[in-house]
């Protein structure tokens, strides 16, 4: 039987080959849409992208739905999976890329785990932006595409240093719109344990080597993440494996069996112990209901 797993896309071929290749594609929305279809259907990636959106439309992140009027941020990380259903006259810019590409040679910790919107699957990734202020960020979406399209000599350092102040830009909207903490070596930790729990949410299912990989203890970090997000350390591993477990109900063929084993469980009778106990549903009952409601959308 032909399998249809979730579909991991990859960067827009557009514009600038060699830019492309080190990590970064910035181009209309539009243009995306009409000529890469499959973008209207749910997908995930493995590099960060922004997109700035004027007008209608209906944004899906990770089985929350939000529908957008005006002008809108939407701030995606790696591996979430996402869809944009825009309105007829609905125009934008997206731009993709990668950590690589941004942080290039500046030293550890990445700015990108600083700013709110990114890695965690928790926090919310869209932003309204006043008509106040969107003069200011259609500008700098602005300047990125005209370096990308230009790509004249030192394009690469002009397009990170546009990003930057975008998300500074951003960072100060979000924080007047969202409830958001100064960033303390709590909350560093915090997101550089989100952004491992993405790496390996499928092989490693306790704490031990998060912690090991942090070089902390094992209680500093579930206290950590307690203190940071009110939930123990061990619940966000359960809740990520959760989502694993729910995109593949959703977005393929594979039966629950095999869900079992991809999503890194060995016993199926378990894994349905503790869907039911995290979901509220068994895994079968998820998928009917789930599909009823998104698959339609995916055709």
């Amino acid at each position: 039987m032909n399998r249809r797993t979730i579909p991991s896309l990859q960067m827009s071929v557009y514009g600038q080959d060699r830019l492309r290749s080190e990590g970064f594609v910035i181009m209309p929305l539009e243009f995306s849409m009409r000529q890469e279809p499959q973008r209207l259907i749910p997908h995930f990636h493995d590099f960060f992208q922004i997109f700035l959106i004027t007008g209608a439309g209906r944004l899906m992140h990770d089985f929350r739905d939000h529908d957008v009027t005006g002008l809108t941020l939407f701030f995606l990380s790696p591996g979430q999976v996402h869809t944009i259903r825009p309105a007829p006259q609905t125009q934008g810019t997206v731009a993709s890329f990668t950590q690589e590409f941004f942080d290039h040679h500046a030293p550890p910790p990445s700015m990108l785990f600083d700013l709110p919107f990114f890695f965690s699957s928790g926090v919310t990734p869209w932003l309204t932006v006043s008509p106040d202020e969107a003069a200011r960020i259609t500008a700098l979406f602005a300047e990125l595409q005209q370096e990308y399209d230009s790509a004249q000599s030192g394009v690469q350092e002009v397009l990170r240093a546009t990003l930057r102040i975008l998300f500074i830009q951003a960072g100060r909207l979000y924080a007047q719109k969202h409830s958001v903490k100064e960033t303390s070596r709590a909350a560093l930790l915090a997101r550089q344990f989100h952004l491992s729990l993405e790496h390996h949410f499928r092989e490693w299912q306790t704490l031990a080597p998060y912690a090991r990989e942090l070089g902390i203890t094992v209680n500093h970090l579930n206290d950590v993440i307690h203190q940071e997000t009110g939930h123990a350390a061990g619940e966000l591993i359960h809740q990520r494996r959760l989502l694993d477990a729910k995109r593949l109900l959703l977005h393929s063929d594979l039966s629950v069996s095999e869900i079992v084993y991809q999503t890194g469980f060995q016993d199926p009778s378990y894994f349905t112990r503790f869907f039911r106990r995290h979901a509220g549903q068994t895994p079968g009952e998820f998928r009917d209901a789930i599909r009823e409601k998104y698959q339609p959308e995916a055709t």
